[in-house]
């Protein structure tokens, strides 16, 4: 969902959200901004969006290939409006306030919020579970192993003993992305229990670095410490009392109706949603499961307004010591401000910066089809929800430009708009096979040293194939695949590519594109051999990438390593061979 990003949440999808990920351009078309100079008074019939703002986003939506997105404002004195653009489905059926949608990492506030009422829960005495032995408080400075004892370890012993779930929804335990570790048959219990086998990049509240799997662990706790499901928890406790009837953290519940959009890719490519069975639901319940509608989200974003109380019963829904957590910045992910940004803070599933001289709090979603944006300026007393059923960054165009429309803010400098939020620098260009070094390049039986299965505890095992060499037929079943939707897209065959079927949560394969020497470029993708929908042409929806680089010992190739951290880890600083700087490494078995 949607911070600084792997390329899933840079170009695409994932760190917007789930995964990551935040900050792109946040500077609107100027458009947009000059269709008011003024602040907005909403007098009369109380419009934002007319005529003439409606055709310019408009134009943003279509020049971003969004095929369907929804918005909702709470306006500064009180009224809120909807608009909406596109279809949901293939048929041509119209989006509207009340369409469903998947909001990828907007959920996250939803998961702080749920530790925190569970926590006033214990304090008021009226918790339905105990804690566990010799734990006399649970609050957010109660530590993970004495919540979660003999299953909470991280390869670091001080973080295992000193952790904490402000740490976890802060984002500095340490931990990299490691969002290729898991597979849509895992449990929130799994995936807490592999983290000792999983790298860390940083020290325990050294640095900043978005993570996912720290959120599926809050819900693990949640659901231990209530005596119910999580995802039930937040409906009882959050959405029932809010009136968010339209929203569910089970799709599967709401996806038969004729409400619930269907999703897309960027190049308008019609993907199934991305939450297709229970299983996956569960899992990513606390990361990214929320799906709602431009409607209920705006109650959302009123409860946040309003200082975590609902404005309609008075009725405190976020307890305030949470919602101050939640809402401030415990770790720093924005360094540096820009001409329209200032540096940002991260709190506990919000991020809070000013943007253009005015506070606001924040977060966006990204996963495969879904693209969401909330972001609510506390002093100006205004909020925006931009739901989409595209992968992108045409929601957060949207999202700020409207808060430039509304707060009447002049079109940004040319300073400014050359100068958007900074982003994490690609991971790596791709190169042309002939751009290679030597090494391992300059051998004519690369790739045959190079197949094989490599194997990490953390991630599992994985099968690279190559279409230069004899393969078994499992192979050549990949290389088929990936050969139809190369074919499809045009894109010419290249022969020092490297293949596997790969089964995790965020694609169905891993593609490996030479780049210098040893070091490959690593894409979790999705191939769809059939198509999907009403058109059945091959194409692939790529996810996110890294670089991989491979390792040799007297001649022969022992392993691999991911390197998958957004930061120098401190394996890199101090150096050494991959095995022992890199992320992850998977040795090679042999045959």
């Amino acid at each position: 969902m949607t911070i600084p990003i792997p390329r899933y949440f840079q170009s695409s999808q994932l760190q917007t959200m789930i995964f990551q990920p935040f900050v792109a351009s946040l500077i609107l078309t100027a458009t947009l901004a000059r269709s008011s100079q003024l602040p907005r008074d909403n007098g009369g019939n109380g419009t934002v969006i007319d005529d003439q703002l409606y055709s310019l986003i408009e134009a943003v939506v279509q020049a971003n290939n969004i095929t369907g997105m929804s918005v909702g404002i709470v306006t500064p004195n009180g009224q809120v409006e909807f608009a909406s653009w596109g279809n949901r489905t293939e048929s041509g059926e119209q989006v509207a306030s009340d369409t469903i949608f998947g909001i990828g990492s907007l959920s996250k506030g939803f998961l702080s919020a749920s530790l925190g009422i569970l926590m006033q829960d214990f304090a008021d005495g009226t918790n339905t579970t105990a804690l566990p032995a010799g734990v006399t408080e649970f609050n957010w400075d109660t530590k993970m192993r004495d919540l979660l004892p003999e299953e909470w370890m991280t390869e670091d012993e001080f973080s295992t003993k000193k952790a904490d779930l402000k740490d976890l929804l802060s984002h500095v335990t340490g931990l990299p992305t490691h969002d290729g570790s898991y597979s849509p048959e895992d449990s929130p219990r799994d995936l807490v229990l592999r983290m000792r086998d999983l790298r860390a990049a940083y020290e325990l509240r050294q640095l900043f670095e978005y993570n996912n799997q720290m959120f599926i662990a809050g819900s693990y706790v949640v659901s231990k410490l209530s005596g119910m499901a999580y995802q039930g928890f937040v409906e009882e406790r959050i959405m029932l009392p809010l009136n968010m009837t339209s929203s569910s953290l089970h799709p599967d519940r709401l996806s038969g109706s004729d409400k619930f959009s269907q999703t897309w890719t960027p190049s308008r490519r019609r993907i199934p949603f991305f939450l297709s069975t229970e299983q996956e639901a569960e899992l990513i319940a606390g990361a990214g499961g929320v799906v709602s509608t431009a409607e209920d989200m705006l109650l959302w974003a009123r409860l946040i307004l309003n200082g975590g109380v609902d404005v309609h019963t008075n009725t405190t829904i976020i307890p305030q010591a949470t919602f101050d957590l939640a809402t401030t910045g415990n770790s720093v992910f924005l360094h540096e401000g820009t001409g329209s940004l200032s540096p940002a803070g991260y709190g506990l599933g919000w991020a809070r910066l000013a943007y253009r001289g005015h506070e606001v709090i924040f977060h966006n979603g990204g996963a495969p089809g879904v693209s969401s944006v909330c972001t609510v300026y506390p002093y100006d007393g205004f909020a925006v929800v931009v739901l989409s059923n595209t992968a992108g960054s045409g929601t957060l165009n949207v999202a700020f430009g409207l808060a430039d429309h509304i707060l009447g803010l002049p079109e940004p400098s040319a300073s400014a708009a050359a100068a958007p939020a900074p982003a994490p620098a690609p991971l790596m260009t791709p190169a042309s096979a002939t751009a290679r070094s030597a090494s391992l390049a300059s051998r004519s039986n690369v790739l045959s040293v190079l197949t094989g299965t490599y194997s990490n505890v953390g991630y599992g095992n994985f099968t690279l194939c190559s279409a230069a060499q004899g393969t078994s037929s499992q192979c050549s079943n990949v290389v088929q695949d990936f050969n139809k939707v190369d074919a499809a897209a045009g894109k010419p065959s290249n022969s020092s590519e490297l293949y596997s079927a790969w089964s995790r949560f965020w694609g169905t394969h891993l593609r490996l594109t030479p780049i210098s020497g040893n070091d490959y470029i690593g894409e979790m993708t999705t191939l769809y051999v059939d198509g999907y929908g009403t058109d059945h042409t091959p194409f692939e929806d790529p996810v996110f990438d890294f670089k991989i680089s491979f390792m040799e010992e007297e001649g022969e190739v022992v392993g691999l390593g991911f390197f998958v951290a957004e930061n120098e880890s401190w394996r890199a600083k101090r150096g050494g061979s991959i095995r022992e700087i890199a992320d992850v490494w998977f040795d090679k078995l042999q045959s």
